[in-house]
């Protein structure tokens, strides 16, 4: 049971999931929280690196200046893999002992063997950081990782651990049922592939039913007489009106009886 006491912070979560459950991108959501969730933590930067199918992402950044994401692309994700062993590993490095937080000096450690000691010290530098501290975040046994939420300041004054523990928290109470275990993957959006796909046209029908049971692009485009370049603007359609990214995700949303 995740302990939250600031009346705030318990609102803000129930708002959230009410949104959510209608269909809002949590994403969106966070973009208009920015200033609340900054406030709470007393923090200059959020980052949450969520596991996203064997790699690291940076799902979710709460900034109000756009170079820290810029930083964050040109110095460690820009064409680079960034594997989430890897990553592990790194932050095991500081929660070998059990701890929940851990207030990270040097964030090379963190992101050692995709990002060298001198694009570290460059990247330190360029947005400022002056304390941070990393937190990992449970899925619902408590024991599987399914990310880390970082907190960075920028000021001279030492992070509080307990006031970015209730964000952590937060976060955590969020994301956890957005979370697929088997296939590391994260739902902006609460919305299911509903039984008679009211959502589509006739044609998106078709091709849906057809990715699902794994039919090619190549073998959908023949039958229906279409091209490529066709289907694929019909995919993008689809996953935009689901809120997914791939058929993975559309898959895993999917409550057809095929």
């Amino acid at each position: 049971m995740i302990n939250i006491k600031d009346p705030e912070i318990l609102h803000k979560i129930i708002e959230f999931q009410s949104c959510i459950i209608e269909g809002r991108d949590i994403k969106g959501l966070l973009k208009q929280n920015i200033d609340f969730f900054l406030e709470k933590s007393q923090v200059d930067i959020i980052t949450i690196y969520m596991h996203a199918q064997e790699n690291v992402n940076p799902e979710y950044i709460l900034s109000r200046d756009k170079k820290f994401e810029y930083a964050l692309k040109k110095y460690i994700f820009n064409t680079k893999k960034f594997k989430w062993e890897k990553f592990v590993d790194n932050c095991n490095e500081y929660f070998a002992s059990g701890v929940n937080h851990e207030r990270v000096s040097k964030l090379y450690k963190i992101f050692q063997g995709f990002m060298r000691k001198k694009d570290a010290a460059s990247f330190a530098k360029e947005i400022h950081v002056q304390h941070s501290v990393i937190i990992p975040i449970y899925n619902f046994d408590n024991k599987d990782i399914i990310g880390y939420i970082c907190f960075i300041s920028q000021s001279e004054s030492e992070i509080d651990i307990e006031k970015v523990t209730s964000i952590k928290n937060t976060f955590e109470t969020l994301l956890r049922p957005l979370y697929d275990k088997e296939y590391h993957t994260i739902c902006n959006k609460c919305v299911k592939v509903d039984e008679n796909l009211d959502f589509l046209t006739d044609q998106e029908k078709k091709i849906v039913k057809k990715v699902l049971t794994g039919v090619s692009y190549a073998e959908i485009a023949d039958s229906l007489y279409i091209s490529i370049n066709t289907l694929k603007t019909h995919m993008k359609n689809i996953f935009n009106k689901y809120g997914v990214t791939s058929k993975i995700e559309l898959f895993n949303k999917s409550r057809i009886d095929i």
